[in-house]
């Protein structure tokens, strides 16, 4: 089975999800390529299984995955495909806020395309506020730097909560799922 992990990140940290993403697919003996959505695969019908995901600001996925997925709807709804996103949402305490950040990412998402993902990642996230995030993003960090000390996010130190092995396992998880679907594909369709 040959797996694309399609990736779309900001400021780095989905590059390396979709990474371990794609060495823990081919540990399970698939044959996958990672590649970054601003230069998708030219042939994308080549592919068995789509892993497509976004590191996440102010609620959205980056502009190219998304375009990748609206130019590529009728293969997904018809291929294998899992969707996952990294960012801070994943590490909110209250389940609320999470569930409500899940269904908003990730399900939202795959119902806009008409796709019926065999499963749902939803990853910590990666800030290193020495680097530049933007202007706009700058500013408000600049101007909620006490708030955000406050609510346990140091701006000083690097925020990394992506969890290596929840992402392994969920890899593991996809691949299973992806080499036992029959040609009814999404017999089992269970978002979360």
């Amino acid at each position: 089975m040959k797996a694309l992990v399609l990736y779309g990140s900001r400021w780095g940290g989905t590059v390396a999800v979709a990474q371990r993403i794609g060495q823990t697919l081919s540990e399970e003996g698939l044959t996958v390529d990672v590649v970054d959505a601003k230069n998708p695969p030219k042939n994308p019908e080549a592919y068995d299984l789509f892993v497509i995901g976004s590191g996440m600001r102010a609620d959205k996925w980056t502009k190219e995955t998304l375009d990748f997925m609206q130019k590529n709807s009728k293969l997904l709804q018809i291929r294998r495909t899992a969707l996952f996103v990294s960012c801070q949402m994943a590490d909110r305490t209250e389940p609320e806020m999470r569930e409500k950040a899940k269904k908003q990412y990730l399900q939202d998402t795959a119902n806009q395309y008409g796709l019926k993902p065999i499963c749902f990642g939803f990853f910590g996230g990666f800030l290193d506020f020495k680097n530049s995030h933007g202007l706009i993003v700058d500013i408000m960090v600049r101007i909620n730097r006490k708030s955000l000390r406050r609510n346990g996010l140091d701006t000083t130190k690097v925020h990394d909560t992506r969890d290596w092995n929840d992402i392994e396992a969920w890899t593991r998880e996809a691949a299973k799922k992806a080499l036992q679907a029959t040609d009814r594909l999404h017999e089992d369709y269970r978002p979360f």
